[in-house]
């Protein structure tokens, strides 16, 4: 994804949460996504984690807490929210 446009929801849910917005268009352009009710959700698995640790990894280093807990919500191009992952997926 090339350019990112971020809602007011989601800057204040990321502000809220603690999620830089560097983290968000990581999970965008590397996460697997997931159809939910017209909208995607993203989010990077812990395999797909351990094969992006090669390709990045002082993004990684400096951010995995972030990544791992992370899901992203979609529309297009338009971030609609950010959340902390509490459960499966």
């Amino acid at each position: 994804m090339k350019d990112t446009i971020f809602t007011n929801h989601a800057m204040h849910r990321c502000q809220n949460r603690g999620i830089p917005p560097k983290v968000v268009k990581f999970i965008i352009d590397h996460g697997k996504s997931l159809n939910t009710h017209g909208d995607k959700k993203y989010f990077i698995p812990k395999k797909m984690l351990n094969s992006l640790k090669y390709d990045h990894k002082d993004f990684l280093k400096t951010y995995d807490k972030f990544i791992k807990n992370t899901a992203v919500v979609c529309n297009g191009d338009v971030v609609i929210t950010a959340m902390k992952i509490t459960k499966r997926i």
